[in-house]
Order: structure tokens, then C-alpha cells, then sequence
């Protein structure tokens, strides 16, 4: 009877163990966030306003360039990007573009900042600023393209 038992009890644990190898077989790890159309077209229609806001501000002579004149369109794209950095973080698994668009938000504010302390945003600068903008904004919109991927999916050539 003892044999039994322990005969009984291989089976069991030999059971066991298969029903975990194929639970866990028909498990599929999700390290990223599914792909949000919403958020690529949020992306792409943020960094649309912000690439504006360069173009009109280099269109004025540099010594014409108040902070006043530009403080409506600041606080309104801050707007839109800090709606962005919302829609990031509440979606799970989206650290990388969470951490984008937090960027994209630090970045606006200094640069805020900085044109109101000095009253003043010098050519060369807000081309740098409007260059860093568009590669951020880049960066974003290609984060989120790439949740389209399937796991595995690495050959772009095709």
C-alpha cells in the first residue's frame, strides 16, 4: 500500500507539473503598451503646434520678440503637452513614452522661462530649441509606431 501511495503521489506531482507547463506555455509576457492611435495623433498634432509656435516666433525680427506677444501660445501648448504626459501615464506599461513626453514638458517650461526672463529668444537659440522639439516629437510619435510591432517583429526590410 505504500507503493501505492507514493505511486499515486508521482502522478499527481507529475501532473501538476505539466498542467504549469502548459499554463504557463499559453502565457505571453507584455513588457509595452498596445499601440493608441489616439495618442500617435495626439503626438503628431502637439508637435505640429509646437513646430508653429517656432516658425511664427523666427518669422519677427529677433529684436522683436517679447515675451508677451508669445505668453498665450505658451501656457496653450503647455496645455496640450501636459494632457499628453497625462495620457502617457495613464496607460500602463508606457514608460518610455511617458518618460518622452515628460521630457518634451521640462524642456517647454525652461525654454518658457528662460524667453521670459530674458524677454528676449535670440535666432540661433529657437532654431536649436525648434531642431531639439522636432526630434523629441520624433522620438514620441516612433515610440508609439513601434507598439504596432508584433513580439518578434524585427525585420523591417519586409
Amino acid at each position: 500500500m505504500f507503493a501505492n501511495a507514493r505511486i499515486h503521489r508521482t502522478w499527481l506531482v507529475l501532473c501538476a507539473v505539466l498542467l504549469l507547463a502548459f499554463g504557463l506555455g499559453a502565457c505571453t509576457v507584455k513588457l509595452v503598451a498596445d499601440y493608441d492611435e489616439a495618442t500617435f495623433n495626439e503626438v503628431l498634432r502637439v508637435g505640429k503646434e509646437v513646430d508653429r509656435f517656432y516658425g511664427m516666433l523666427l518669422e519677427v525680427p529677433e529684436g522683436q520678440r517679447p515675451y508677451a506677444t508669445y505668453a498665450k501660445q505658451y501656457v496653450d501648448i503647455e496645455t496640450d503637452i501636459r494632457s499628453l504626459v497625462t495620457r502617457n501615464q495613464a496607460r500602463p506599461l508606457n514608460k518610455e513614452s511617458t518618460q518622452i513626453s515628460e521630457t518634451i514638458l521640462k524642456l517647454w517650461i525652461k525654454y518658457k522661462d528662460k524667453h521670459e526672463a530674458k524677454n528676449a529668444y535670440p535666432t540661433a537659440v529657437a532654431k536649436l530649441d525648434r531642431h531639439r522639439f522636432q526630434r523629441l516629437f520624433r522620438a514620441a510619435a516612433a515610440a508609439e509606431e513601434a507598439k504596432k510591432l508584433k513580439p518578434g517583429d524585427t525585420d523591417v526590410s519586409q
